[in-house]
């Protein structure tokens, strides 16, 4: 879905408030089932090219309820039949299923730390509805990106504007979080500006800029979530063996638009 009005940016000084009056609840998911995931929010990742997913796989053992409030992705190099790549990673997405133009989106979750580890939760356009279709020219906006057994969580844009050639973004920032513990990620995004938060503390905003156009600010556009627990290629690096199974539990996704 597409929302209208435009909800504002917060200033840097403000939290964000998920109770604020302003904000209503569009679309959310609580992962209060057993089993497997609600299939009319959600699809599994499918396993393509790319680092973050070579791995993935659309078994209910890598993506599902665990009855305690949680959605659990997990990475492990288990033997699968049939299936004979090293490791195994679970992930879910919305696409198809919901999308929004601006908005305020929220996710409670927490995960493993280890060597070659790469948990995260973000953004992609419709395919439809992108100014390209090609990435990074089409846009992406990471809520949460973590890495191996770092000490900060990554938040991120890419765009043809601060992506260089190996796709590496200079729109970034990394932001403390508590690491044996639920924390809470959010994004606020409007025609102008997208804001990242961590437990309802603004940490980094990137603006548009007027005369950037859709290259500098491609966030003009639907885009779905993305959940995913990955690894083993690309940005982390190698796995250690030792260190799995990777998991990354969701206790929940909310998403606000203004009332």
């Amino acid at each position: 879905m597409k929302s209208e009005p435009a909800i504002p940016a917060l200033n840097s000084s403000s939290s964000l408030n998920a109770t604020d009056s302003t904000y209503q609840l569009v679309w959310s998911d609580e992962f209060n089932g057993t089993g497997a995931f609600d299939s009319t929010k959600w699809a599994f990742c499918p396993r393509q090219t790319s680092a973050w997913n070579e791995y993935l796989t659309s078994l209910p053992a890598y993506a599902s309820q665990d009855g305690g409030g949680n959605l659990v992705l997990k990475m492990d190099n288990a033997t699968i039949a049939g299936d004979p790549v090293p490791y195994h990673s679970g992930g879910i997405q919305s696409l198809g299923k919901f999308s929004i133009a601006y908005g305020k989106i929220e996710v409670s979750a927490k995960f493993t730390q280890g060597q070659g580890s790469w948990p995260a939760i973000w953004m992609m356009p419709v395919p439809a509805t992108a100014d390209t279709s090609s990435w990074p020219g089409c846009g992406e906006m990471d809520i949460m990106e973590h890495i191996n057994n770092s000490s900060v969580i990554n938040e991120t844009v890419h765009n043809l504007s601060v992506d260089n050639a190996n796709g590496a973004s200079s729109a970034t920032h990394t932001a403390s979080y508590n690491t044996t513990g639920y924390n809470t990620y959010g994004l606020v995004w409007t025609p102008t500006a997208v804001q990242f938060y961590v437990n309802n503390v603004l940490q980094y905003t990137y603006n548009k800029v007027a005369s950037g156009g859709w290259h500098q600010y491609p966030y003009n556009v639907p885009f779905y979530i993305i959940l995913n627990q990955s690894g083993g290629a690309g940005w982390p690096g190698p796995i250690t063996n030792s260190n799995l199974p990777f998991t990354m539990q969701v206790d929940y996704v909310r998403v606000y638009q203004l009332q």
